[in-house]
């Protein structure tokens, strides 16, 4: 479930480096959250269209599912601001992370929708490793 997607500069990432911060996306959030690596998603897009501000190197925008106290938000968000801007070699000021919740029944996964946080259900689905 949980999406991240990175918009960067062109050629700010080698594919090496990209291929490196997905899994820094997957070590974080999955020990932060608790989700299994599986669940973790990562896309990639270019700023050709020069939709980052000025000054600005990356955005890191998360769709997490509902129930991380503001506290995990933070550190996902932080961790992986400075995780992209360390393989980058730039400054983390010209990297910004954030996320947005959405509550799990909106979200489906495998044709199935996405258990409620802290049910029987989601120790399930986390120990099979897909809602499937």
């Amino acid at each position: 479930m949980p999406l991240y997607r990175a918009l960067i500069r062109p050629r700010l990432l080698t594919l090496s480096q990209r291929e490196a911060f997905a899994q820094d996306v997957v070590e974080v959030h999955c020990g932060v959250t608790g989700a299994p690596p599986s669940f973790v998603h990562v896309l990639y897009a270019d700023d050709d269209d020069g939709a980052l501000d000025e000054g600005q190197n990356a955005l890191v925008f998360g769709t997490i599912r509902h129930g991380r106290t503001e506290e995990q938000r933070n550190e996902i968000a932080n961790r992986l601001r400075d995780a992209l801007a360390g393989h980058a070699g730039v400054g983390s000021d010209t990297v910004t992370a954030a996320s947005v919740e959405i509550e799990a029944s909106y979200t489906m996964e495998g044709g199935k929708l996405l258990p409620e946080p802290g049910t029987p259900e989601e120790e399930l689905w986390k120990a099979i490793g897909s809602p499937g």
